[in-house]
């Protein structure tokens, strides 16, 4: 079993969004508190790093951000006046900066997590190579998966129920750790998780899928399917370790609304303290 790697988390924030449906009545200020407690809560017990982009935020959330910046300093906070196009252009700058071997996770501002969200990722990263290792027996799909193996291993944490449509459904190759299964898959948004070299060899492609911020670019170019060519291996958990706080696409299987309430418990314990 390998060792864990660092987690170099790259968490872009903005009270700008407007007209996204989200859950359980929530307004922006308070999905980003809850969503970014829950990320640190999760990835507090591994070797981290946060940089906190923040675009136009409001003096309670740079209070917020402050307060916790207080207390671990691996948080670092960056305040700016930007749009989203150049907020990725900035999160890519941070990211390139991180040592071979050490993971980025760039992470949008409205992902809820599980509190034991690292704990799978990081049993998979460490058993990478046996969990994902792939030999099939029969000569076409040799040929089809050939490359499968040398595939740059990239990490969506959420899960979405849309994939589970008739419509929409996909043949992708499932994988177990002693956790959970993952699944390929084929897009995501702009939140995964990715080694530090990985990031350098698509560099040319996550920049260009910042202007304007295009998810679709960014998963037709750099996630494989069946044919690989170069693209990398995207899989996400089942179920899925974090959510998307919008209305219609949450991750199923979890209670997010519980576990939303008592992430709001300990956001309110720490802006009273």
């Amino acid at each position: 079993m390998a060792e864990g790697p660092k987690y170099n988390v790259v968490f872009r924030t903005t009270e700008a969004v407007r007209g996204v449906p989200r859950p359980f009545g929530l307004d922006m200020p308070t999905l980003i508190k809850a969503c970014f407690l829950s990320l640190h809560e999760a990835v507090k017990p591994f070797p981290h790093s946060i940089h906190v982009l923040g675009d136009k935020l409001s003096e309670d959330l740079t209070t917020f951000f402050g307060r916790l910046a207080d207390r671990d300093s691996a948080i670092k906070v960056h305040l700016s006046d930007c749009d989203s196009g150049e907020s990725i252009r900035q999160s890519l700058s941070l990211a390139l900066s991180v040592p071979d071997g050490e993971w980025v996770y760039f992470c949008e501002d409205d992902y809820l997590h599980r509190p034991d969200a690292f704990v799978w990722i990081d049993e998979l990263i460490r058993n990478a190579a046996e969990v994902l290792r792939f030999e099939p027996g029969r000569w076409f799909m040799k040929l089809l998966f050939r490359k499968a193996n040398k595939a740059p291993l990239i990490i969506h944490p959420a899960d979405y129920p849309d994939r589970y449509e008739a419509q929409r459904r996909q043949f992708s190759l499932l994988f177990m750790t002693r956790l959970n299964h993952w699944r390929q898959i084929s897009n995501t948004t702009h939140t995964f998780l990715a080694e530090a070299g990985t990031v350098r060899r698509y560099e040319k492609i996550i920049r260009q899928s910042s202007a304007p911020p295009r998810d679709f670019y960014l998963s037709r170019h750099m996630y494989s399917h069946i044919f690989f060519r170069g693209r990398g291996l995207c899989v996400s958990p089942i179920p899925g370790v974090a959510t998307h706080m919008t209305e219609g696409v949450m991750t199923p299987l979890v209670d997010w609304e519980r576990l939303l309430r008592e992430t709001l418990a300990r956001v309110k314990k720490l802006e009273e303290s």
